[in-house]
């Protein structure tokens, strides 16, 4: 039986005022801020690295969302205390900040490298069963239109946070000395960790469905759902634009701190930025999604989003285009968790979502850490804080992001979906 208006409504407002609080937190403790956390503690490029792909590696455990749902007992108690959970790791990343606490600032990096992977840890669980809960609340036919809007409220909170975040950081990188310039970092973290565990209260109004999980999560059932022509299409989509983009990633963070010699500031107003401009779009993504399938917008924002890192290339300038061509993800993260259910008529949308998940998450970490290799290869260590270095690898970087295009034109003609 199809959700009442009354219910979809309810669910609407339940997961957007989640949206916007949690942004808001995402957005004030960004991988961008944990990675100048980390390097004005000292952090090389390994380490940057591993921030960047470490998340990634342990999240291939989402994979057991599913039975963590049967062990809550609720789409509600599961999704709640994950969240909390993540906010409570986030809490523990300013201890890094405290000499007394570490016998040397590379442990104190490794701490935080590990809280950061347990809070993405929670976050992935708690993301895979809140969507999963949302499926079961909203049909198929207006499913891109919902998440649109939602998506709209995620980008309107980042957007918040990541201009509270570069505010801070400028008003303190002109306050203080640079030895204590990191003192916003900690500062920042622990705001956004309150924040998220906020988010947790809007939860309590959107309506419970039973829980419709298999009986047992298996590899086998996975492998049903990902058997298909288009499913394994798909599924290839996802692992080379993971790969593509864990193989290029190291540099761009390493590149606006000692190539561009950039403040906070800037990255983060950019990033809030882009997410003003996600959030002005994503509504109309989603009713293009519901209307013209969600194959053909992922193609359009596959196809803008490559172009972001040769950008760079034109150094300041060039930095800020490729930030705001990324407007472009918009169009990606609204059709994704669509297209990864697609067909999936059981309703049942967790272990679809914890596979694909669990499965680009673990490629993108491991590439990522091999990213460190192709780093070093384009632009030694002693030349990154010259620009000009790292022309050849933003361009490098672009058409293995282009490339991930061929799956998506590969894909056979999708479902249509209109009940």
């Amino acid at each position: 039986m199809n959700p009442s208006s009354a219910e979809i409504e309810r669910t609407s407002r339940g997961a957007n005022e989640n949206a916007g609080i949690w942004a808001l937190g995402n957005g004030l403790v960004s991988t961008t801020l944990v990675s100048y956390f980390a390097q004005s503690l000292g952090a090389q490029s390994a380490a940057v690295s591993w921030i960047i792909a470490a998340p990634k590696l342990v999240g291939v455990l989402r994979w057991f969302a599913p039975n963590l749902l049967k062990l809550g007992g609720s789409y509600r108690a599961t999704s709640t205390w994950a969240f909390l959970l993540s906010a409570a790791f986030l809490l523990l990343l300013p201890l890094s900040s405290v000499p007394a606490f570490w016998p040397s600032p590379k442990v104190a990096v490794w701490a935080i490298v590990i809280c950061w992977c347990m809070y993405h840890l929670a976050e992935y669980c708690g993301y895979v069963v809140f969507v999963a809960w949302l499926m079961q609340n909203v049909p198929p036919a207006v499913r891109g239109r919902f998440f649109g809007l939602r998506e709209r409220w995620l980008t309107a909170g980042n957007l918040i946070g990541f201009l509270f975040a570069g505010l801070l950081g400028a008003v303190l990188r002109n306050a203080f000395e640079a030895d204590l310039r990191w003192i916003s970092y900690p500062l920042l973290a622990i705001y956004g960790a309150l924040a998220i565990g906020l988010s947790v209260l809007p939860l309590r109004q959107i309506p419970e469905p039973q829980v419709s999980a298999p009986n047992k999560h298996s590899l086998a059932d996975d492998w049903m759902h990902w058997s298909g022509t288009r499913a394994r299409w798909f599924l290839l989509y996802g692992t080379w634009f993971s790969a593509a983009n864990g193989l290029f990633s190291t540099l761009l963070y390493i590149y606006p701190y000692r190539g561009l010699d950039l403040s906070l500031f800037l990255p983060l107003t950019m990033a809030a930025s882009m997410r003003l401009g996600q959030s002005l779009i994503s509504r109309p993504v989603g009713i293009t999604v519901d209307r013209f399938g969600w194959r053909s917008v992922m193609i359009c924002g596959q196809v803008l989003i490559a172009f972001g890192p040769v950008l760079f290339s034109f150094g300041t300038v060039g930095y800020i285009a490729g930030n705001l061509i990324w407007v472009a993800y918009a169009l990606i993260n609204v059709a994704l968790p669509i297209a990864i259910v697609d067909g999936r008529h059981d309703r049942s949308a967790a272990p679809p979502l914890a596979f694909y998940f669990a499965w680009t998450g673990l490629v993108y970490g491991l590439t990522a850490l091999a990213g460190q290799s192709v780093a070093d290869f384009f632009v030694a260590a002693q030349y990154r804080d010259d620009p000009a270095a790292y022309d050849t690898y933003f361009l490098v970087a672009t058409l293995a992001r282009l490339s991930a295009i061929l799956p998506l034109v590969l894909l056979p003609a999708e479902r249509k979906s209109h009940t």
